[in-house]
């Protein structure tokens, strides 16, 4: 063989086994940066979502924060998007779990996140299918505010609402402008000492003992009050005597107006038998008339008196 031939086979040799070396570099560090574990055991899961917003194979899927596996696929089934991922973990969902896909990042991309359910919600049956949850579009929710900024500054424009008149409207303004005088007013008598509260803010000591005075006045009645002394003490005491007698004398009262409206009594008789009405008003109408006839005779019988006393 000559040995033109011997060095291009062995210059050929030395070029393949350099390109393996690289080849088998490259998928040591494809491994290393992806993070992927060939060798440890994977525990599938499948989730059905109405809609899954953008997410593709390759995104996280994250259990309470921390990185649990990625997608695997997703696909259409019917009316729905089956999304499997491989986790390296056993998820045990429970009632009243989560999953839902949300932005990985205000840039873009999305991630699947699982909640499992309350530690003490009972355990969902390991055929159950798998629920998630509508996707939030940031974007569509930012353009829901920024539209509602833009109604607010539009009806603060056309002096819509407190804001817009207080902007527009020169009558409110004048008003609270107005009240805030006023307020000034308020706070510049209060400084100088004028009025109860101006008084006892500049330091009246007259004022200020006066009030104390009339706080241990106070707590003086409350506490003879408490110990059940003077007429008020006592009726609020629970033996009070003073509150037996008004019992009783209630008592008595509601006895006496009850005999009263059942007729009893001279009273009662009064109020309720006519008769005895008619009687008395018969009785004041003949006392009457027996009062009215001795007027009548009365200047006869003086002068008799006189004329016969003469003699």
């Amino acid at each position: 063989m000559p040995d033109k031939y011997k060095r291009d086979l062995s210059i050929e040799v030395v070029v393949g086994l350099f390109m393996f070396t690289i080849l088998i570099a490259l998928g040591i560090f494809t491994i290393v940066l992806s993070r992927q574990n060939f060798l440890q055991k994977k525990y599938p899961l499948k989730v059905v979502f109405e809609e899954v917003g953008g997410l593709r194979e390759g995104d996280r899927v994250y259990l309470r924060g921390t990185q649990v596996g990625t997608v695997k696929s997703t696909f259409l089934d019917n009316n729905h998007v089956i999304v499997t991922s491989d986790l390296d973990v056993p998820v045990n969902f429970r009632r009243g779990y989560k999953v839902e896909v949300v932005d990985s990042s205000m840039l873009g991309g999305k991630m699947m996140k699982i909640f499992e359910g309350p530690l003490k919600a009972e355990p969902l049956p390991e055929n159950e299918r798998i629920l998630g949850e509508l996707p939030v579009n940031i974007l569509e929710e930012l353009g829901v505010a920024v539209a509602g900024v833009r109604r607010l500054s539009d009806d603060v424009a056309a002096g819509k609402g407190t804001l817009g008149k207080l902007i527009k409207d020169e009558e409110m303004y004048d008003q609270i402008s107005g009240m805030m005088k006023s307020l000034n007013a308020v706070s510049a008598r209060l400084e100088n000492g004028e009025g109860t509260l101006g008084r006892l803010l500049s330091g009246d000591d007259q004022l200020y003992v006066d009030l104390q005075a009339a706080a241990a006045n106070i707590r003086n009645i409350t506490e003879r009050i408490e110990q059940k002394q003077g007429a008020l003490g006592q009726l609020l005491a629970e033996d009070s005597k003073i509150y037996a007698d008004i019992e009783a004398s209630v008592a008595n009262i509601r006895e006496v107006t009850e005999k009263i409206n059942s007729g009893e009594g001279t009273l009662g008789k009064l109020i309720d038998d006519d008769s005895v009405y008619a009687e008395a008003e018969k009785l004041m109408t003949e006392l009457r008339a027996a009062i009215d006839d001795m007027r009548e005779t009365s200047p006869v019988t003086t002068f008799s008196s006189v004329f016969f006393g003469a003699f």
